[in-house]
């Protein structure tokens, strides 16, 4: 009889392994797929090793939810960085918000936990910075678009309400978009891909 051998992984690395499986499952099946028994089966890990790192199923959906908007902003923080604060006038980031958001159902989870009055509590401070950061640069952006016409404080509020504008879309999108542009009688591209454009060419400082 051969005994399998027993994988050995530090804390970070388990955590880690069971979050991509989640992730993976919840693009397969939704939220509501996100049960403890079937993350530990993709995971290849035991249903105690889930409960040990998350707590409950409640729990890890919270995580993965974290996970997620965690990579988005790190994501648009990386674009901004290689275009030197400039936002790209081909709305890469929003594109990238849509997609992760809607297209990869992560909106639901993040509707799921909203309503559930979850909080991204555990990485709350290095999601605050990176919002900080967000809106520092998108304010760098409006400030270089007007040509110093208009002060860093009105800036900083202007990249606030896009990024608030845009988040609220993207998520509600991955939520009813489908069953809205069914009943207006919207094809698949102009839901999708007309829509991103024309809400891109809208919002401040993509449309300067």
């Amino acid at each position: 009889m051969t005994v399998k051998k027993r994988v050995r992984r530090s804390p970070e690395e388990a955590k880690d392994l069971i979050l991509s499986a989640a992730e993976k499952r919840m693009v397969e099946a939704g939220p509501e797929g996100l049960q403890v028994k079937e993350i530990a089966t993709v995971a290849g890990v035991t249903h105690s090793t889930v409960l040990h790192h998350f707590g409950s199923a409640e729990g890890l959906r919270g995580a993965l939810a974290e996970k997620m908007v965690e990579k988005l902003l790190s994501d648009m923080l990386h674009i901004l960085d290689t275009t030197g604060n400039v936002v790209p006038s081909d709305h890469t980031i929003l594109f990238r918000a849509f997609e992760v958001l809607s297209d990869d159902g992560h909106a639901r989870l993040l509707a799921w936990a909203m309503l559930k009055g979850l909080e991204l509590e555990q990485g709350r401070d290095t999601l605050s910075n990176l919002f900080t950061r967000l809106i520092e640069s998108i304010a760098v952006s409006i400030v270089n678009a007007s040509e110093g016409d208009i002060s860093k404080e009105s800036a900083e509020r202007q990249a606030r309400f896009t990024i608030f504008q845009a988040a609220l879309t993207a998520i509600g999108d991955g939520v009813a978009g489908g069953y809205v542009a069914d009943l207006i009688g919207l094809s698949n591209k102009e839901a999708t891909k007309d829509f991103r454009d024309w809400f891109g060419g809208r919002l401040l400082p993509l449309d300067r």
